[in-house]
């Protein structure tokens, strides 16, 4: 017989043995496999616990919808089963109420109280430790402490950099999820430790797509006001230009109006619409205006004259046209 050691648990083993005997070279061939599993252990490290916190239409009550991510230790301790939740007010533990899940997310409404959220997973052996996580009241007024973030691209990678006004929060939370993104269990998180650095492999976000960045620092359990930017890791033209709308011409003057490009066809942050319009044989000029800028006056044109227009959307890769249109201004 035999004893063996440094297996890994909750893991399944085929063992087969072979013999030779005194003097000889020759191994016999190998027995039949036998298959056998050594025993679960309770999960020992604890889930990886966000929350996303929404208002309701009734009013005094809100939802918090709470993600998870699975345990990622290995060798693994055993198969989990499900995930405990238990929450209660802060100020009455006795109102304790307990939800089991196996998904990695719930949805709980609550009231305007502050309350203590904890999440475990199980299997067969037992609980892993708790998550915590505790949700601020309604009425609390949330400090900013959080005075700057910057996104910057290389090849490979997306680093999020920030600064903090009060040196003695160590711990924080990266929270990023596309801009067009309206369900909360769409949202990618992870906990940043003794930095103001983070980064990700660039694979992990899609080109052309904006995000929402969100850094929150942690006090304990208790998450606070969050600094949020949008980004893109890459940009490129606009997918569509704008149309424009040419109303009555007067006699010297029109007003080009248009409309904002729909987020999904923008590839980028708009940097600026550019009008340009040319009159029948004569020179194309143009006019440049902000990006948040949707009509625009051109003056000084001439009299009972036709005139071509199209407008142009422009962001960090360049620019798109829309569709030209013609007017002609008034004889008198």
């Amino acid at each position: 017989s035999c004893n063996l050691t440094g297996l890994w648990d909750s893991t399944e083993y085929t063992v087969a043995v072979r013999c030779i005997s005194a003097g000889s070279t020759f191994w016999s061939e190998w027995s039949g496999g036998e298959n056998a599993s050594t025993e679960e252990k309770a999960p020992s490290e604890k889930v990886d616990l966000w929350r996303v916190i929404e208002s309701s239409p009734s009013a005094g009550s809100r939802f918090v919808h709470l993600l998870w991510k699975p345990l990622k230790n290995f060798p693994p301790s055993g198969r989990i089963l499900g995930y405990k939740i238990q929450y209660f007010p802060e100020n009455d533990a006795s109102l304790k109420r307990t939800n089991f899940s196996i998904s990695k997310n719930i949805s709980l409404l609550l009231n305007e109280e502050a309350y203590i959220i904890s999440v475990t997973a199980y299997n067969s052996a037992g609980y892993s430790p708790e998550a915590l996580l505790r949700i601020p009241s309604t009425h609390e007024k949330m400090s900013q402490i959080i005075e700057t973030v910057r996104t910057f691209t290389t090849n490979e990678e997306v680093f999020v950099e920030w600064t903090a006004s009060e040196a003695e929060v160590t711990e924080y939370i990266v929270e990023w999820y596309e801009e067009l993104e309206t369900s909360p269990f769409g949202r990618s998180w992870q906990y940043v430790t003794n930095s103001t650095v983070w980064k990700a492999n660039k694979k992990n976000f899609k080109p052309f797509i904006c995000y929402n960045i969100s850094v929150y620092p942690l006090y304990g359990n208790t998450v606070v006001a969050p600094y949020s930017i949008q980004t893109y890791v890459q940009e490129k033209k606009p997918s569509e230009g704008p149309i424009a709308d040419t109303g009555i011409p007067g006699k010297n003057e029109v007003t080009i109006k248009w409309k904002e490009i729909s987020k999904d066809k923008r590839n980028g942050f708009l940097s600026n619409y550019t009008i340009f319009y040319k009159p029948e044989d004569g020179k194309e000029l143009n006019e440049t205006v902000n990006s948040d800028v949707l009509q625009y006056r051109l003056k000084s044109l001439k009299s009972d004259t036709q005139y071509t227009v199209y407008i142009m959307a422009s962001n960090e890769a360049g620019g798109t046209s829309g569709e030209p249109k013609t007017f002609k201004t008034l004889k008198f």
